[in-house]
């Protein structure tokens, strides 16, 4: 081959490896990062952004390890797998927070580990029959593959 069909390969591929790594990147959201000192946050507020942190965390870790150069393809694959499963579990959170949402409940937390979905709703006397309204619901939109706890808290 000659001289500028290399240079041409060289350069080519340079921009393909750094426009990949750059997609890969975690976006920084400068935008988002609000003062809260004069504002009161709630308990389920705070569960939720410290829940949240937890995945970027996990997912921007996950992709130091696809952008790295010294990893094996084992190693991708199982980050590319942990970045689906964090995906799929935010969307089953999020879902399930709309289904008792919808129910009456207005501000929920819910959080999936392992086979357990943990729901924390804010209601001041929160009765047996909402925690079984709740977690009927839960049970029939996951077609009963999970555990459900479900507690009350009263924010005042």
């Amino acid at each position: 081959m000659n001289r500028q069909a290399i240079t041409f390969l060289t350069l080519f591929s340079l921009i393909l490896v750094l426009s990949i790594y750059y997609i890969l990147l975690p976006p920084e959201n400068t935008a988002n990062q609000v003062s809260l000192n004069d504002q009161e946050v709630s308990q389920i507020e705070m569960m939720q952004k410290n829940l949240d942190k937890e995945r970027e965390d996990l997912i921007s870790k996950n992709n130091a390890i696809i952008a790295s150069g010294k990893s094996n393809s084992d190693e991708i694959a199982s980050a590319l797998a942990s970045i689906s499963e964090a995906k799929e579990t935010a969307a089953l959170e999020k879902k399930i927070t709309d289904i008792i949402n919808n129910a009456g409940f207005k501000n929920a937390f819910v959080e999936v580990e392992n086979k357990t979905i943990k729901v924390v709703v804010d209601k001041k006397n929160g009765k047996e029959t909402d925690a079984n309204n709740i977690i009927k619901a839960v049970m029939e939109k996951t077609n009963n593959e999970y555990q459900v706890e479900v507690k009350f808290i009263s924010e005042t």
